[in-house]
């Protein structure tokens, strides 16, 4: 049987406003030599050099960005941040990781993208691509958005907009805005109202195949924001679509992470804290 072949060059990409992520950046580079693996700076990258992964040391808003930026490559996070959902590995575990790494002892898990484009007067113009949400926004009142999935007219929701969340996405703004968490692997998106005015406030959630359709329906001040970035100013009767976008979001997930007590810890969702699960700890390992 052959054997598989270590990685060969890791890109090391350290948060611009985080020191102690700029400062780990070298030692991790020299460990990364030492073994015999080329580490890859985000100017290299940036001039096409390439690489088998990418490390984010930094947050969620950290491995966002990179991300976008370059889509092809699986990339895992070392949380600097405060919560880092995505970024699962703390700072003090990064040695442990990239022995994984190197090791090619881990999968990448592909979650889907949104695709958002803005139709306004017959013209249509791209709005970008989120690996999270896409998302319309009320301004000082209260903003009415019509939903329509496929084609079909689902309701009209008064109140602060609407967010169109991916898996990933949704432990993001959806979550806040008290929409579901949509496992790694759940071949949907949620559609969640912010702030309705209106006992009916629930979120749908559709498949990953479906168009979804976002009308303004008053002229009261909202946004299109696309992964927390606004990219357009909205106006009566102008259309956001989005759809599942072309690239896929990469993600490097080892055997010791687990989604379930990430989220049971970042987000100190512990209803009894001091709880033995009676199946035993080794079984979520395994």
């Amino acid at each position: 049987m052959s054997q598989i072949s270590p990685l060969q060059r890791i890109a090391i990409i350290p948060a611009r406003d985080k020191p102690q992520a700029i400062n780990l950046a070298p030692q991790i580079a020299a460990w990364l030599r030492q073994r015999e693996v080329q580490p890859v700076t985000e100017a290299e990258l940036r001039d096409g050099h390439g690489a088998d992964a990418l490390v984010a040391l930094g947050g969620d808003g950290l491995m966002m960005r990179m991300a976008h930026t370059f889509p092809s490559i699986p990339l895992v996070g070392i949380n600097f941040g405060k919560v880092g959902f995505l970024a699962m590995v703390e700072r003090a575990g990064w040695q442990n990781l990239l022995e994984h790494l190197i090791a090619r002892e881990f999968r990448v898990s592909e979650g889907p993208t949104l695709a958002a484009i803005l139709r306004r007067d017959g013209a249509a113009s791209d709005a970008g691509w989120a690996i999270n949400d896409v998302v319309v926004r009320s301004g000082m009142q209260m903003v009415d958005v019509e939903l329509y999935v496929d084609g079909k007219y689902v309701n009209t929701y008064p109140g602060d907009g609407m967010i169109v969340a991916s898996p990933q996405g949704s432990t993001a703004y959806c979550m806040a805005a008290g929409g579901p968490i949509l496992a790694a692997g759940v071949r949907g998106f949620a559609v969640t109202p912010i702030s309705a005015h209106s006992p009916i406030r629930s979120t749908l959630v559709v498949p990953e195949e479906s168009t979804i359709e976002l009308v303004i329906a008053n002229d009261h001040e909202s946004a299109l924001i696309v992964d927390g970035v606004p990219v357009a100013a909205l106006q009566a009767g102008d259309l956001v679509s989005v759809r599942r976008g072309e690239h896929r979001f990469r993600l490097i997930v080892t055997q010791e992470m687990n989604f379930y007590e990430a989220f049971r810890s970042k987000f100190n969702y512990l209803i009894r804290p001091d709880a033995v699960p009676s199946l035993g700890h080794e079984r979520e390992q395994s």
